[in-house]
């Protein structure tokens, strides 16, 4: 484990009796509430400075959703622990211009609100959604206000987010679980392609995380990982790529102090400028908490 308190990018609280999920109804695993305090009793014995709230795909509709309700349910929960320094909430970016008072009111009455994250991979037309004139525009507007945008898409997509990124020149963004590469199927030179070029965009940043949910849950080992971690570092490098658990996505195939053991073996030998930039200091840096 790190000697030092890290910074978490990406946690997920939920809790039915506030917000609809339909995507998480009826899962065996996710079909229930996740508070703050399962997160704090899953992190053993990680020390965890900071976390980052990112949203949690509740439901909406091409003309609303439940995007203040969920910035309010996580205000709350950082009543109970205030190290949730940051939020990410959704928003509907496909409205191009009529996005910008719904971004505006988040900037001016949620000041945790970092960044936008509106999930492409899962919609009906991802490649129609991400190149859409009107996405493009929403997106970039997330400059005006300081905020960043996170990339979630799966790695049969990764053509059209290597086209995507170049429409946006100013507006920090960050790869979400990189990319969700296809470590099952073995595609590892696939990747390595996509983060080669995916880091000549020097506004973008990778998320390390969820690398054994896209691995086979029951048998990954971390030899099936540690091709996809070297390629990400060999890649973005320490000064842009960001840990994260993904929790509790990543129950699914691990634990939260499993995955940063994996991470420790695979950085054996590595700095301690260059640990703690991808355990803490990149993460305060990019989700500017000010710690």
């Amino acid at each position: 484990m790190p000697d030092f308190p890290i910074i978490d990018t990406h946690l997920h609280i939920w809790d039915f009796d506030r917000l609809s999920y339909s995507a998480f109804k009826g899962h065996p695993l996710f079909g229930k509430s996740y508070q703050i305090e399962d997160y704090q009793r899953d992190c053993g014995d990680l020390e965890i400075e900071a976390m980052v709230f990112l949203e949690c795909y509740a439901d909406f509709t091409p003309t609303g959703g439940q995007y203040f309700e969920e910035i309010e349910y996580v205000e709350d929960s950082a009543k109970r622990d205030p190290r949730i320094r940051g939020i990410v909430p959704m928003a509907p970016l496909e409205w191009g211009a009529r996005v910008e008072p719904m971004l505006a009111e988040m900037k001016e009455k949620h000041p945790t609100v970092k960044g936008i994250r509106r999930i492409v991979e899962f919609d009906a037309d991802p490649r129609g959604l991400t190149l859409s004139d009107s996405f493009i525009e929403g997106v970039n507007l997330l400059d005006k206000f300081g905020f960043h945008f996170e990339i979630n898409v799966n790695h049969t997509q990764m053509d059209f987010v290597r086209e995507f990124v170049k429409h946006i020149p100013h507006v920090a963004m960050i790869l979400d679980h990189c990319g969700k590469p296809g470590i099952a199927e073995g595609a590892i030179a696939q990747y390595r392609d996509d983060v080669s070029e995916l880091s000549q965009c020097p506004n973008l940043w990778i998320k390390l995380s969820d690398l054994p949910v896209e691995a086979d849950h029951a048998s990954w080992t971390e030899a099936d990982l540690r091709p996809f971690v070297d390629a990400t570092v060999e890649a973005f490098g320490f000064d842009r790529t960001i840990y994260a658990g993904d929790y509790p996505i990543c129950l699914q195939a691990t634990t939260l102090p499993r995955w940063v053991e994996v991470l420790d073996k695979a950085f054996s030998g590595v700095s301690k400028a260059d640990l703690k930039k991808f355990y803490r200091d990149n993460a305060n840096a990019f989700y500017r908490l000010g710690l």
